[in-house]
């Protein structure tokens, strides 16, 4: 007992926030599936600074307008699916891991920058089976577990 009547009171008693099913995982489960989130929150911030980068692309006057023509549409079609991409990654709903899975194979395409992030991209969702549907743990859950947990194992 400390004799400054201003500290704050303490307590030996361990509080646990955040959903029961998660503390029940072990450290190495819960660890990957944090890590899985976080990888799967970043490839959506990627996503959304590649559609950033297709917009400055179509800012760029064309010599030949009708020559041009084609490409626009490829790159507004990549943009449609780079924002999709990106929502299904915050949002998570059911068919957003399959089709995250879809377009992380295509970017293998990409060589080497693309083949890179894709192959991180396809561990985590291949992991993160739980993170996404009606059931799907959220990822501030998941963040507030994994560092409860994290300074009760030091």
């Amino acid at each position: 007992m400390t004799d400054n009547v201003f500290a704050p009171p303490r307590s030996n008693v361990a509080v646990h926030t955040g959903p029961e099913e998660l503390w029940d995982l072990s450290w190495k489960d819960l660890r990957n599936l944090y890590y899985a989130s976080v990888n799967i929150r970043a490839l959506g911030v990627l996503n959304v600074i590649g559609v950033a980068i297709l917009a400055l692309a179509f800012m760029v006057p064309a010599r030949e307008a009708a020559s041009a023509a084609p490409l626009y549409v490829f790159l507004a079609g990549a943009g449609a699916l780079s924002i999709l991409m990106a929502w299904t990654a915050f949002s998570r709903p059911g068919w957003g891991r399959p089709f995250g899975i879809v377009m992380l194979v295509l970017g293998l395409l990409n060589f080497p920058i693309g083949t890179l992030i894709s192959i991180v991209g396809l561990i985590a969702y291949v992991r993160g089976r739980r993170l996404f549907g009606a059931e799907k743990i959220l990822h501030k859950d998941l963040a507030d577990v994994f560092k409860q947990r994290k300074v009760e194992k030091k």
